[in-house]
């Protein structure tokens, strides 16, 4: 049990879960008092001692399924499942395809946990095809298990079975019958992931497994390849996280910095000492905040970076003297009223969207002429005071760079920073222009998650 531990705590950090070798003697010391039999306890006693961030519970589940499922460990009971479980669940040798389809349903029906737990590892073993040795992932088994046992049928048959105790004009009783199956289905689905799993794991080990996985933190999710439930995890990271980035550079902006040698007071201190100035007294220091100037592409690739990124600087707004913030497609428009004036970040970027004027002819980025009627329009508000940071990928649809406009703007401003959601090795192919406009930035970053964003900001405050 020890190694296995070790093992599951390798595989966290390897998913960038921070757990410390202290952290992994206290689970294997914690779990000497544990019932290992029970998964449940298991799993407190092990998210208890190594998950310090609620956000980090999903990759810990994802990898505990993994180290942790039924039969993949020692837990003091070496029997099998199909022994655990009553003889009369186990033997579906003899019925065909339908007749499992049907047994499933009535199990379901009846609560029977135990016949339903054999008939999908009897249907696992029928349909799955998992070939010993062969690297496939769990996704292709479960995808051929699932597909013969037709899905779609059972929920219409398992439907069309409690219907007959319905009243079919109750809608609330039928929102809560659809709500049921729905659940029931899941059920079924994740009893097939879970008897794969159990298969694979035994066939390679857990670690082999562990390393396919796609166990990814929120702060390490790509913005540009987020489905609606990564943006949720996004969004419901981003909170804390900016309560503690906002912690730390306030802390760092107090004590930090020291302000200049106080001569005067210096001098007086050092008569105690003889005349020998022993201690040294500086001015009190008056920490400078940056005026900010966000200029970001929200046009659809690029749109969630944006997002995210204007969600943290507003959220951190207290840490800069002055927040301007521009947004643009192939037309831009200034949007600084519309998040000063909203409490929330999302209704602040549905106004933008629906509000902010930013299509001037077809709707594709065209960066040379947003640059251009930006410092035409506020080029004369730019001092040596404003930091200029844009925002989006330079993918101009092969429109003319006007790159020198850019360098007009580096002459005036304080600094010039790009951030790019895309990976570094995709500029400058296809439409990229990333080039072009680097040579006058101080620096161009490659921002594709949260963790690098809060990097940026931090050295950026």
């Amino acid at each position: 049990m020890i190694k296995r531990v070790i093992e599951f705590a390798e595989a966290l950090r390897r998913s960038n879960v921070p757990v410390s070798l202290l952290e992994s003697m206290d689970a294997s010391r914690a779990l000497t008092a544990c019932d290992l039999s029970d998964r449940s306890a298991v799993r407190a006693y092990l998210f208890t001692t190594m998950i310090k961030d609620q956000s980090h519970q999903k990759v810990f589940d994802q990898l505990f399924e993994v180290f942790f499922s039924p039969g993949t460990y020692d837990h003091g009971d070496e029997r099998s499942l199909p022994e655990m479980l009553p003889d009369k669940y186990w033997s579906f040798d003899d019925i065909d395809d339908l007749q499992i389809r049907e047994l499933i349903k009535e199990s379901l029906l009846r609560g029977d946990e135990f016949q339903l737990q054999s008939l999908v590892s009897s249907a696992v073993s029928r349909f799955a095809g998992i070939e010993p040795g062969r690297p496939v992932g769990g996704v292709y088994y479960a995808f051929k298990t699932l597909r013969q046992l037709d899905m779609d049928l059972l929920k219409s048959s398992l439907f069309d079975a409690r219907m007959e105790e319905m009243d079919s004009t109750d809608s609330l009783g039928m929102k809560l019958l659809n709500r049921d199956v729905n659940l029931a289905l899941d059920k079924v689905r994740k009893m097939v992931d879970d008897d794969i799993r159990r298969r694979i794991v035994s066939d390679r080990g857990a670690t082999a497994v562990a390393r396919t996985l796609r166990a990814t933190l929120p702060e390490d999710i790509d913005f540009m390849h987020a489905n609606a439930e990564d943006l949720r995890e996004i969004s419901r990271a981003l909170v804390p996280l900016v309560h503690k980035l906002a912690t730390r550079l306030g802390h760092r902006r107090r004590h930090g910095h020291r302000g200049s040698l106080d001569f005067r007071r210096t001098i007086r201190r050092s008569i105690a000492n003889g005349g020998v100035p022993a201690e040294l007294i500086y001015h009190k220091p008056v920490p400078s905040k940056p005026e900010l100037v966000i200029v970001a592409d929200i046009s659809g690739s690029v749109a969630s970076f944006a997002r995210f990124t204007l969600s943290m600087v507003y959220a951190l707004s207290e840490q800069f003297s002055k927040v301007r913030s521009f947004v643009f497609i192939d037309e831009i428009d200034e949007v600084t009223q519309i998040f000063e004036s909203s409490d929330q970040i999302e209704e602040a970027m549905k106004l933008v969207s629906t509000k902010a004027k930013v299509v001037w002819l077809d709707g594709h980025s065209d960066y040379g002429r947003v640059m251009e009627s930006f410092v035409e329009r506020w080029g004369e508000q730019i001092t040596n005071k404003s930091t200029v940071i844009f925002l989006g990928d330079a993918r101009n649809n092969y429109h003319p760079s006007r790159s020198h406009v850019l360098a007009s703007v580096r002459l005036k401003a304080r600094a010039v920073y790009w951030l790019n959601p895309e990976p570094s090795a995709y500029w400058d192919s296809g439409d990229s222009i990333m080039s072009q406009y680097s040579v006058y930035c101080d620096s161009v970053d490659e921002c594709r998650n949260l963790r690098q964003l809060e990097s940026f900001v931090e050295r950026l405050v």
